[in-house]
């Protein structure tokens, strides 16, 4: 390969190439997005069906087991699910993760049709089940924006204004996907509230004022006239637009008398829900909306143009309305993506100076550093071409890029330079020096590049955020072997000075590294002899690095300190809502007062629900984790009314699991002893300290009243049943009878129901009546009987299965492998022969990463193997090289366990990357001591004049990514987290790594020789 020296001969050449690939970055960075993790694309499905009041037994028996067969022939199906409630039932679908979009388009046109083929779905189903795309759902807004009334605005006003007026313009905002809310009110809706005494003396039933609204309300289109020279097309007027017009709708008339609806009814403009949702901040009443960004929108970038969009409307806000943009996802995104650039400018001056340091002169260490923009700023075009993004990931890979760019250009300067000693002109030094070391710096980069590799074959979490790691640094390895062919050696012919004088200081350094030089040569002399000394110390070390694996917490992601607590609070079973009203202030006391609290967000959706958001990572001293220890303690002391959980909200929008989830399988169908079995894991659950807030899906825990209907009793009375069933409906529930098109231009529904002062209990069927055929009025309760009982509030399926889901929250210090190996000794003796249990939830996440992981790190040394064997020509050579692997990860386990760190995907991703690191020293000496052999020198020699050769780049190289990678590792503040896990792989693995190398790779390069000896390849190669 004749490319160095043409560099060489045609330095602008070499220079124009550099600066292209600069210029191409700075382009291509300008288009990047910026997003905290890479996006992760989880194909799922969802079947949502609903039959007003039927109970949970009803839907599972009568439609889930309908769903479930005529999704039973989907393929690529991981996990299904059915989630059966009173009135509702849902159908959850998870395909596998290699599952491409073209398959996913094609499983969901098939679940369609066979969820259309349905027949038979009970008749009180009045809407079909629908299919809906989860691909893209969320579980997290990243932006709140809050409402705070402090002027005399009124609540119902509040909410017109803000859905009426506010949500359509935050919708067009560029890059808005949804917006959720407003949260804190209900829209309005015409409230009918039947009177059963006025109904009962008019002879008027309830399906007879439903009736009369529904036909006024229907719409028709009335054609147009032809005339002989024009037409005339015909508008029907709406004639119901106020409540006034509601209640002149004439329902009958009887002996001459008109009946309206305001003469059995009260028509008034209310809200639609019985029980609208509340908020309040600071004790005020306030609202609030929620924002998601498109999926593959820049969060950073919507988040400025929501920023922008308050800013205008702040202008024309009724006075007494405050607006606040009190989360934004984007501050926590940009926060770690500025720890993360921070961390690559402390890495870059940390190299720098040890490259000074060691080449003792600025004129030759600017050969290496100037690597470091052209690699750094040209990956951006590479990245931007590969549609990646700007991400904790793709920033981590370019930090570690940092240390592994400069080797390859270091290499090229110290081989020049010790042709320069030797008496060479710097312009022969660096013709001669290249040509020497072109194939290990092939080498080494095809190497490195190689671990990745099989990423590009995998699927799934752990692949898709490996990847943009992985293939980032990859480039820039890929761009520096190519400076280090081009630019490095034109910069060695011409800048390295033979006249210039060293510095004292550098004199001093070179003294000591001769010296060391020496005594490592001493020393590695007298390992040749030992070899099965250093043998049985490897054994140690590797099984002290089993130790350290097998007691190290396994996650999948570390708990990053978003400044966002999520918090429930479970009541009593079957409270209501005053129960909350008079509780709220006791559950707020806990968080109110705190000092790292910023706002706290307490609303009631059902229970309550608070969001409490923290001050700005400056403002406060304590972490989140700690800040949840806080309000753990405190609300064990004083909240006696429910039992509290709290939890981070991600910034990470992969909407990982983060709580504990199992499914109790049965094959017999016995729900019975499945509820028996579910009780006793509850117990086991509740037991274990690691675990709070357990639930469990089959408890009987919702108080139910039977209805019966008489249906003997309904024939000899001469009463229709579907008046019965029409007037239970529309008395006891509300019924939607219609549409109001009111003239401020907003379409109202019109509910009607008895009011609700009249259904304060059982008695209430006395005073409700149906109409014979004869004309008599009859009570409800000559029909019907009612009886109390327990049931299940949820009934659910996985995998076609019966199942009980038993769910809890993992507190903090516990990690996900303990809890499943504490689950897997003690959880089977707890089944019966017919019941089994899977994993969901965040243990099933951990165990699919692990699976990932284990696979990604056995084909990484497959296809390095097989790489360095077809460089070597040799199938011994590549041993050699790879033997310091399993030594390197000693070192970076046992630093893990040292500072009480965790096995996670970071780490996993340091680990992956030291194996392509710490194999680039084992190339060096290997490669130098064949081609000593080959000159006819021993196999001892060669090894010791390799090593000798060798020391000075090995250490540079390795202090290099070492202190590239110091500044990940003593990373604070947003992010960190996940940057001091792979910082502390690498520095601990490289240490160890290195030192090992040194000593290893000689010593067995040596003690295969006889093997080598033997190599047929290398021995047909040579023949």
């Amino acid at each position: 390969m004749r490319l160095p020296e043409v560099c060489i001969r045609h330095p602008i050449f070499a220079c124009v190439l550099s600066i292209m690939a600069v210029l191409l970055g700075l382009i291509a960075f300008q288009k990047l997005d910026i997003q905290y993790f890479p996006e992760h694309t989880t194909h799922s499905a969802s079947v949502n069906a609903s039959i007003a009041g039927a109970s949970a037994d009803f839907m599972s028996s009568n439609v889930a087991d309908k769903l479930i067969a005529a999704a039973s022939g989907i393929d690529k199906v991981d996990t299904m699910s059915t989630d059966c409630s009173e009135g509702r039932c849902s159908l959850t679908i998870k395909f596998n993760d290699d599952t491409s979009d073209i398959e996913y388009t094609n499983l969901m046109n098939k679940l369609r049709s066979s969820i259309e083929g349905i027949n038979d779905f009970p008749q009180s189903m009045i809407d079909k089940p629908t299919v809906t795309d989860d691909t893209s759902a969320t579980d997290s807004a990243s932006n709140i924006i809050t409402f705070v009334n402090t002027g005399g605005m009124e609540k119902q006003a509040m909410y017109d204004y803000i859905s009426q007026q506010l949500v359509p313009q935050l919708k067009q905002v560029q890059g808005v996907g949804a917006v959720w809310g407003p949260y804190g009110g209900s829209q309005k809706a015409v409230r009918v509230w039947l009177n059963p005494e006025q109904m009962k003396a008019l002879n008027i039933k309830a399906a007879d004022v439903v009736g009369t609204l529904g036909s006024y309300n229907a719409s028709f289109t009335s054609g147009a006239i032809k005339g002989k020279s024009r037409d005339f097309s015909i508008n029907p007027l709406n004639q119901v637009e106020t409540l006034e017009d509601v209640k002149d709708l004439v329902i009958k008339v009887s002996e001459g008398k008109i009946i309206r609806i305001a003469d059995v009814t009260e028509v008034v403009m209310g809200e639609e829900s019985l029980s609208p949702s509340m908020l309040s901040i600071g004790g005020h009443s306030a609202m609030s909306l929620q924002i998601l960004p498109l999926s593959n929108a820049n969060p950073v970038k919507v988040a400025s143009n929501i920023k922008a969009e308050i800013a205008r409307m702040q202008k024309h806000l009724p006075q007494g309305l405050e607006m606040h943009l009190a989360y934004n996802q984007a501050d926590f995104v940009e926060a770690a993506i500025d720890e993360g650039f921070a961390a690559l400018i402390e890495a870059v001056i940390l190299v720098s100076l040890i490259v000074v340091l060691f080449l003792g002169s600025l004129r030759a260490a600017s050969i290496p550093i100037i690597t470091i923009p052209v690699c750094v700023i040209g990956v951006f075009a590479v990245m931007s071409a590969l549609g990646f993004s700007i991400n904790v990931l793709t920033i981590l890979a370019i930090i570690l890029a940092i240390g592994l760019v400069v080797d390859d250009a270091i290499v090229v300067v110290e081989n020049c330079y010790r042709h320069i000693e030797n008496g060479e002109t710097p312009f022969n030094a660096a013709i001669k020096g290249c040509q020497e070391i072109i194939f290990p710096i092939i080498a080494m980069t095809l190497t490195l590049a190689a671990v990745y590799l099989p990423i590009g074959l995998m699927s799934g979490l752990t692949a898709d955020l490996f990847r943009q790691f992985s293939f980032t640094l990859a480039a820039a390895v890929m761009i520096s072997g190519v400076v280090a062919l081009t630019l490095s050696p034109m910069m060695s012919a011409y800048l390295i000075n033979t006249t210039e004088q060293h510095s004292r200081w550098f004199s001093r350094v070179e003294a000591q590294l001769q010296q060391l030089n020496h005594l490592y040569i001493n020393e590695l002399n007298k390992w040749f002899v030992r070899k099965r000394l250093m043998f049985g110390v490897a054994v140690v070390l590797i099984c002290l690095a089993g130790i350290a694996y097998w007691q190290l917490p396994k996650i999948l992601l570390p708990a990053e300190d978003s400044g966002f607590i999520d918090v429930t609070a479970n009541g009593p079973t079957g409270v209501g809502r005053q129960y909350h009203l008079d509780h709220n202030r006791e559950l707020n006391s806990v968080i109110d007062g705190h000092p790292a609290v910023g706002a706290n967000l307490s609303y009631i959706e059902g229970e309550p629900i608070n969001h409490v958001l923290l001050k700005p990572w400056g403002e406060r001293s304590e972490g989140i984790n700690e800040v949840i220890e806080d309000l753990i303690a405190k609300s064990k002391r004083s909240v006696s009314a429910y039992n509290m959980s709290f939890s981070i909200r991600s910034a990470d929008n992969l909407n990982i699991a983060n709580n504990l989830r199992i499914e109790l399988t049965t094959l017999d169908r016995n729900k019975d002893e499945l509820s028996q079995t579910a009780a006793k894991v509850q117990k086991l659950l509740e037991d274990y300290p690691g675990l709070s807030n357990v639930g469990n899906s089959v408890l009987r825990d919702q108080l139910r009243y039977d209805l019966s209907i008489d249906r003997n009793a309904i024939i000899l009375s001469g009463v229709s049943y579907g008046d019965v069933t029409n007037a239970l409906s529309t008395f006891l529930g509300s019924v939607k009878a219609a549409d109001l098109h009111a003239t401020d231009g907003f379409t109202y529904p019109i509910q009607v129901q008895v009011n609700l002062d009249k259904l304060s209990d059982f008695r209430v069927m006395d005073k409700l009546y149906v109409t014979s055929e004869s004309g008599q009025a009859l009570p409800l309760s000559q029909f019907v009987s009612i009886k109390q009982t327990t049931a299940e509030s949820n009934i659910k399926t996985f995998m076609g299965l019966d199942s009980a889901e038993l769910t809890a929250d993992l507190m903090p210090g516990y990690s996900t492998d303990e809890i499943k190996a504490y689950l897997d000794e003690q959880l089977p003796s707890l089944l019966n022969d017919a019941q089994g249990f899977k994993y969901n939830g965040v243990v099933k996440e951990l165990m699919d990463s692990q699976a990932g992981t284990q696979a990604l790190f056995l084909l990484a040394l497959v296809f390095i193997y097989l790489i360095l064997a077809a460089q070597f020509e040799s199938f011994v050579d590549p041993l050699i090289i790879l033997l310091t692997v399993p030594l390197c990860i000693v070192g970076a386990l046992l630093t893990l366990a040292v500072f009480g760190q965790s096995i996670n995907i970071y780490s996993q991703i340091g680990l992956l990357t030291l194996v392509g690191l710490v194999t680039k020293h084992g190339i060096l000496l290997v490669e130098f001591a064949n081609k000593q052999q080959a000159q006819g020198v021993s196999a001892i020699e060669a090894a010791l004049s390799s090593a000798k050769s060798r020391l000075r780049p090995i250490l540079m190289t390795s202090l290099t990514m070492i202190l590239s990678a110091i500044p990940l590792a003593l990373a604070t503040g947003p992010g960190s987290l996940g940057l001091a896990n792979i910082g502390l792989v690498l520095v601990g693995g490289l240490l160890v790594g290195t030192f090992f190398s040194l000593f290893v790779v000689p010593v067995a390069y040596v003690a295969m020789a006889e093997l080598k000896a033997r190599d047929v390849v290398a021995h047909l190669r040579l023949a």
